[in-house]
């Protein structure tokens, strides 16, 4: 029998993140203290954190507008940093106002997310050039498990086109 435009039941035209938007806020939040790459140099540790860089030989903080600036110890493409770190802030900024005002795009926040983590990977991969230096993306596989963990079925809407209602 042939259904009627009315009969047809569908499902939300835009799936939303299993989760509430001030869970999602708190975690990206706390990615902003976790180190995203630790690398390991003979007897020594170096930790870039989403604020700045952290070296154990002699301790130090130096904060990311120095390194930057300055250009200490940077990775080979010192502009991945800037990206990555970019995407994170502006996911951030958009689960803030999911979290403030409920007014969160999810597959943009989700697609940020993939962009910062990807990126990371670059800036893991360029630090591993230095025979002795050994990175650990730590930040990188976060982000993209927190893509993954919040925001799956918005991702797979970015890939395969959205169910489109019939009217």
């Amino acid at each position: 029998t042939p259904h009627r435009c009315s009969e047809i039941t569908t499902a939300p035209r835009y799936p939303v993140a299993h989760s509430t938007p001030r869970t999602r806020l708190f975690v990206l939040l706390a990615l902003a203290v976790i180190p995203w790459t630790v690398v390991f140099i003979a007897d020594e540790v170096t930790l870039l954190f989403p604020f700045g860089v952290y070296n154990s030989n002699p301790p130090q903080l130096t904060d990311l507008y120095t390194l930057v600036s300055y250009g200490w110890r940077l990775p080979r493409n010192p502009e991945l940093i800037i990206l990555s770190y970019g995407f994170y802030a502006c996911a951030l900024a958009s689960v803030t106002a999911g979290a403030l005002m409920d007014v969160e795009p999810e597959r943009f926040t989700a697609g940020l997310l993939v962009f910062a983590g990807a990126t990371h990977v670059g800036v893991s991969y360029s630090v591993a050039y230095k025979l002795l230096w050994t990175p650990v993306p730590f930040g990188a596989i976060l982000l993209l498990g927190a893509a993954w963990w919040f925001y799956w079925e918005d991702l797979k809407t970015l890939v395969v086109s959205p169910q489109r209602d019939i009217e």
